[in-house]
């Protein structure tokens, strides 16, 4: 088995849809953890802090499980009801590791 690698990423969340934001994340949809799962997508977790919002998550091949994730229905329709909250100035930004231990 390949050893997992860690994703990180950052957005910025438009600060009146804070609850809105939280609040979908208190529901998210089994469907998309399972899409994620299947894409081999483990240990994901989102973080805030003011309206900046810290993405991580770990795969064995980051690039494929973002690109079979990404392709699938469900993950589609939840970034379509999460764009809205977003800030639409604010490009993702991916991160990069300098420095990790187990």
């Amino acid at each position: 088995m390949a050893a997992m690698q860690r994703i990180a990423m950052t957005l910025k969340l438009k600060p009146e849809c804070r609850e809105e934001y939280l609040e979908a994340h208190r529901h998210v949809w089994p469907e998309l953890i399972e899409a994620a799962r299947r894409a081999g997508i483990r240990n994901h977790s989102v973080f805030l802090r003011g309206d900046t919002l810290f993405l991580y998550a770990e795969a064995e091949d980051p690039r494929a499980s973002l690109d079979e994730f990404l392709s699938t229905g469900v993950k589609r329709r939840w970034d379509a009801a999460m764009q809205p909250l977003l800030d639409p100035q604010q490009e993702a930004a991916g991160w990069q590791e300098v420095f990790h231990f187990d």
